[in-house]
This record gives C-alpha cells, structure tokens and sequence, in this order.
C-alpha cells in the first residue's frame, strides 16, 4: 500500500491554494469554521443526489465549456472541498486515509451484516 495515497497531500495543497487565490479563504480559519466547511462538502453531495433524482448523472455539466457528465462534475466537487477541509485544518490525508484504508481492511464482510 505504500505510496498508492502519496499524491493526497500534493492535491490538497493545489486545491487549497486554487481557494485562496480565489478569495475563499482569506486568512488562517477558525476552529468554529468547520461547521460551514462541512456544510460546503454536505451540498456538493447533496447536488449529486439532486442530480440522480432527475435522473441526469449522465447528462452534461451545466457549465459550459466543462466536459463533464452531472456525476463527474458533483463527485469532483465532492473530493475538492473534503481535500481543501483537509489542507485547511492541517490533515495528513495520506496518513489518514492510508490508515482508515488499513482498518477497512480488515473489517468483517459488510461490517458484520449491515444492509448498507
């Protein structure tokens, strides 16, 4: 498993400084702040789920010039804002998600019967 995660920090840090230049994160957060920031990574689920429910997680973006399909676009959106919370907060993201990797592994079938 080694290195399989390697490139989490670097992207992290490219989508972190991609928010910054564009006025999102204008100084060092808060701590209080990572409600709002989890509710940014709620919508950008809650904008895939929207997309299923019309049934157009095949059709194109709604932005032009994106070449992107509605469940690309939303699932894209989804890693970015989970990356930039991370880099913003100071996560290891390689570590943690090479860890809690590890852990499933080793998780019983389904986690012991769980539907879903």
């Amino acid at each position: 498993m080694s290195g399989v995660f390697e490139g989490l920090n670097a992207m992290a840090r490219v989508v972190w400084e991609t928010a910054c230049s564009r006025g999102w994160h204008p100084g060092p957060p808060p701590i209080n702040d990572i409600p709002r920031h989890l509710m940014n990574v709620h919508t950008e689920v809650s904008e895939l789920w929207e997309a299923y429910r019309r049934g157009t997680l095949d059709a194109p973006s709604e932005h032009e010039g994106l070449n992107l399909s509605q469940f690309e676009e939303e699932l894209a959106d989804i890693i970015i804002r989970a990356l930039d919370l991370g880099q913003m907060y100071g996560i290891d993201l390689k570590r943690a998600v090479g860890m809690k990797d590890q852990f499933n592994r080793q998780r019983p079938y389904r986690h012991g019967g769980k539907l879903a």
